[in-house]
């Protein structure tokens, strides 16, 4: 199998975090590319452009980062995420939902500070700013909830490559109020698969 993903996408970072605590990384090849390029060769391969991608050895390919979690996580027991899919478990569904929003806002953040000065939307990047701080101190809240401090779970990572994307701009500082949160994140960024999982130098 091959895991497509740039070195500076968020949602591929939790594909490979998958893959680490999986343990299937010698099952699975990281191919690094840049989206978005004239004649990218990558839509051949997944027409929509997006990752992270999953193909597959029999040729179909996976997108969409929960599908891709689930068809890791189903590879081999014991299921690690699979057990947080219960359909009517409205408390995990509602902060899994949360974290998501938090990280999809903060991305539009990054493509948008990413772009020429010129061309850059000082609203779109006021509103995801606020956005960031609101659901900081919302999370800060949180770390305690047992979708959040018990086994790790899709919740866990967006929320994770959420605020990791701090690296990524500097206007982000949700650690200055948010004191449990920054714990949560320093104690979740030590694990192994985490660790692992960072990408090399942007290409």
């Amino acid at each position: 199998m091959k895991l497509y993903g740039t070195t500076t996408s968020p949602y591929a970072r939790i594909a490979r975090v998958v893959v680490f605590e999986k343990h299937l990384q010698n099952n699975i090849e990281f191919i690094w590319i840049k989206t978005r390029i004239p004649n990218d060769p990558f839509l051949s391969i997944n027409p929509s452009g997006r990752v992270p991608f999953l193909l597959l050895s029999d040729g179909l390919g996976l997108e969409d980062t929960p599908a891709i979690v689930d068809y890791l996580d189903a590879l081999q027991k014991p299921y690690l995420f699979l057990h947080t899919m219960d359909r009517k478990n409205w408390e995990y569904r509602r902060l899994e939902s949360t974290a998501k929003a938090m990280l999809d806002g903060l991305a539009v953040w990054v493509r948008e500070v990413r772009r020429p000065n010129d061309e850059q939307s000082p609203t779109i990047i006021d509103h995801e700013l606020h956005r960031a701080e609101r659901l900081s101190d919302f999370f800060n809240d949180l770390t305690s909830n047992p979708v959040f401090s018990k086994e790790m779970n899709l919740a866990q990572l967006y929320l994770f490559a959420a605020l990791d994307l701090e690296r990524r701009i500097p206007e982000f500082q949700w650690r200055t109020k948010n004191i449990e949160l920054s714990k949560w994140f320093d104690q979740f960024n030590l694990r192994k698969s985490v660790k692992a999982s960072l990408a090399p130098q942007p290409i």
